[in-house]
């Protein structure tokens, strides 16, 4: 056999072939570079599971030194002064407690399950030495509180039943949130209930497994999670910290919050007052307008909670499950003409 020679036209043509291809395998290769330092640079460190732990890690690490150092001062609580101290930095660690529950909370849709469990339990273990800790520095009239909040009594509207405030364990794997223990409202059904600041202050509220009811929270609580609703109102006062929403379908939720997630919600109305855009994830048919509840007093809560502001962040949703540049079908704005507006300054409810 004899070998042909190419032509030196047909080497050039080659070659330039060749060259052709090599600049779109370097182009191709330069753009998957480029996208995988994008996505690294413009992922969010906060929604990694490494990332949880450092923090969590970092947080109860701190809450164990502090509490170890308020222990180590025992010698001196019959001093008034020190007594004094000691209540305040047994308070600057409750506060610490609250922020790592709302890291648990606000990575609650990303942490596997087990994580979960053990920061939970942490949690609770943290709260039970604070409390002992607590009952074992400081004089028992720091509880005489309980004996006044028995007595003041509210007037309520004659289609306003009260019913008290359930605390409850939660072991269900399908609730929300790290919530081990709640203080709230669930299986009622039909039925209208009110709750007032003494009821909610400083508390995690939950509200679970309602139908047909109208809920009022006046006051101001410290979390809240809402959890398989279904054909109901809800509207709250000022939430401090996180709002988390599960399994809702029917209903229309009046909220101020600093941040807000929706979760497995559909055919709902979400009239919102946020410090932070609203999220979405496994949603559809939700509707959002402006916060629309007013009560006697909601305005200092407002201003205490840090949210008497209209930051109009309620528009500006986050649909986790969508990623596309252009509007999520799942979500929309509330026309003005199908908004309501609820008023009870003058003790009579308006819609």
């Amino acid at each position: 056999m004899m070998s042909q020679a190419l032509s030196p036209a047909l080497e050039k043509k080659r070659a330039k072939k060749e060259e052709r291809l090599q600049s779109h395998l370097q182009t191709y290769l330069n753009d998957s570079s480029a996208r995988r330092s994008l996505v690294a640079a413009s992922s969010d460190p906060n929604e990694s599971v490494d990332g949880f732990l450092a923090s969590f890690s970092q947080c109860r690490d701190q809450v164990e030194d502090k509490l170890s150092a308020i222990l180590a001062k025992k010698s001196s609580k019959s001093d008034e002064g020190a007594l004094e101290c000691v209540r305040e930095e047994l308070k600057s660690l409750s506060l610490e407690i609250v922020n790592m529950e709302s890291l648990v909370a606000d990575s609650s849709f990303f942490l596997p399950t087990y994580i979960m469990q053990s920061s939970q339990s942490s949690i609770t273990k943290l709260k039970e030495e604070i409390e002992a800790t607590t009952a074992e520095l400081l004089p028992k009239k720091k509880f005489s509180f309980r004996s006044k909040t028995a007595k003041p009594t509210k007037p309520v509207e004659k289609s306003q039943e009260i019913l008290p405030a359930i605390p409850a364990t939660v072991s269900d794997s399908n609730s929300i949130g790290p919530v081990l223990s709640f203080y709230g409202i669930k299986d009622q059904h039909d039925c209208t209930l009110v709750r007032y600041s003494q009821d909610l202050e400083d508390r995690e509220f939950m509200l679970t497994n309602l139908s047909n009811c109208k809920i009022y929270l006046k006051g101001m609580c410290r979390a809240l999670y809402v959890n398989k609703l279904r054909n109901c109102l809800v509207c709250t006062g000022p939430v401090t910290g996180s709002v988390l929403i599960d399994d809702v379908e029917g209903s229309t939720l009046m909220l101020a919050s600093q941040q807000i997630r929706i979760h497995s919600t559909k055919n709902t109305d979400f009239y919102l007052r946020v410090r932070s855009r609203p999220i979405v994830e496994y949603t559809s048919s939700v509707r959002f307008a402006p916060f629309a509840f007013r009560y006697p007093g909601i305005e200092d809560a407002l201003q205490a909670a840090n949210l008497q502001e209209e930051t109009g962040e309620w528009e500006n949703v986050d649909d986790f499950r969508w990623l596309r540049a252009v509007q999520s079908p799942n979500w929309s704005i509330l026309p003005p003409s199908e908004r309501i507006c609820i008023d009870e300054t003058d003790n009579a409810l308006k819609i």
